[in-house]
This record gives C-alpha cells, sequence and structure tokens, in this order.
C-alpha cells in the first residue's frame, strides 16, 4: 500500500512541524508516519485527514481523487450559517452569517471580507433538498428574470428550508406560489437569487 502523507502535506502547504503542532505530535511521530516506519491510529488518521482536507481513502493510496470537498464561492456563505466550511491556511471552520464571520476551532475567527483565499465545504447532503446552484445572481440582472431560485439569509435552518424555492419576479418583490415575498431592496441581506438549483 502506497500512503500519500507527505503528497497531501505538500498540497495543503504545511511544514512537518507545522502539521505536527495541528495533530498534537512531535515531528518526527510525523516523520515516520510518511516514511511509512510507523502508522498513525485510526483517530490520528482521522485529525490527519481533516486537517490536510483530504479523505481518509486518499491518504491510505485507495482514491486517486486529492479532494472530497467541493470550493464554494464567497458569495454564498450569507446562507450557509451553521456549516463547516475549510480553507488551506486555517483549515476547517464553522460558518457565523449573523456575525459574517468563520469561526475556527482555535476561537479565532476572520470576517467574510477578509477571506482572500479559496473557500471549500463537504458537498450538501441529500436530506439537505434542493439548493442553489453557481454564484448568486447580480442584482442588476434579476429584473432580467421571470424566476429565481431564492435561498433566504438566516441562521434558523427550518425557517430557510421552509422559504427557499422558486419565486417569481415583480416590480419590487418575488413571490413564491404560496404568498411568501421578498424585496428587492434587501436583496444580499436577506436573500440570494440563483439561476438555477440542483439536488444537494
Amino acid at each position: 500500500m502506497r500512503y500519500r502523507f507527505a503528497q497531501a502535506r505538500k498540497e495543503s502547504g504545511l511544514t512537518l512541524a507545522e502539521l505536527a503542532a495541528k495533530l498534537d505530535v512531535n515531528k518526527t511521530t510525523v516523520s515516520n508516519w510518511e516514511s511509512g516506519r510507523r502508522q498513525p491510529t485510526l483517530e490520528k488518521l482521522t485529525q490527519i485527514s481533516e486537517v490536510l482536507g483530504v479523505s481518509i481513502a486518499y491518504l491510505l493510496g485507495v482514491d486517486e481523487q486529492l479532494s472530497w470537498i467541493e470550493p464554494v464561492d464567497k458569495a454564498m456563505l450569507p446562507v450557509m450559517h451553521h456549516r463547516p466550511v475549510w480553507i488551506k491556511s486555517r483549515g476547517w471552520a464553522l460558518v457565523n452569517a449573523v456575525e459574517k464571520q468563520l469561526l475556527f476551532a482555535d476561537r479565532s475567527s476572520l470576517a467574510f471580507n477578509d477571506v482572500s483565499e479559496s473557500i471549500y465545504a463537504v458537498p450538501p447532503a441529500f436530506a439537505l433538498g434542493l439548493r442553489g446552484i453557481g454564484a448568486p445572481l447580480d442584482p442588476d440582472s434579476l429584473s432580467q428574470r421571470e424566476q429565481v431560485w431564492v435561498e433566504p439569509v438566516t441562521p434558523d435552518a427550518e425557517l430557510g428550508a421552509e422559504l427557499r424555492g422558486w419565486y417569481k419576479l415583480h416590480s419590487r418583490y418575488v413571490q413564491n406560489e404560496f404568498g411568501n415575498r421578498f424585496y428587492l431592496d434587501t436583496y444580499g441581506a436577506k436573500w440570494l437569487a440563483f439561476a438555477g438549483c440542483l439536488i444537494g
């Protein structure tokens, strides 16, 4: 079996010492894992997978695809409240759409506006149902559409699930078949629109 510990670490941009610090082990231990002289416990293997943003199968040489996470447009963060995201320099974070920041395990945070690198997330589970696809529409392009897929900006998952869906465009608002409305002047603050949706 050809382990990919070193390859995954190098892809992540971490040094031996940096990875060792994140895993709470010494540098020699990480070096031994990478050379194949020793093997990590299942718990450490899981932790390595999370820190480096790759699957356990990839680390073990089973899966040729490097990443099991997908890129996320920064503009999607307002509708991802309480979802985990990953950025290369800091690792995993939880989205706090209310405060417009990413919250990291070390209790540090990063404002949405200060995120300058690629953001990744685990693809949504099938249980989450339909979701907006692609980047949110530009507010100016809304007037050119008859209907749009709406994702509410809310920390309440149940409310979001209830209100998301297809809405028809009117002069000052969008409205769905149940009479729910979002006004155009609250676009970006209370809702985002998409050209289409996918089953997530």
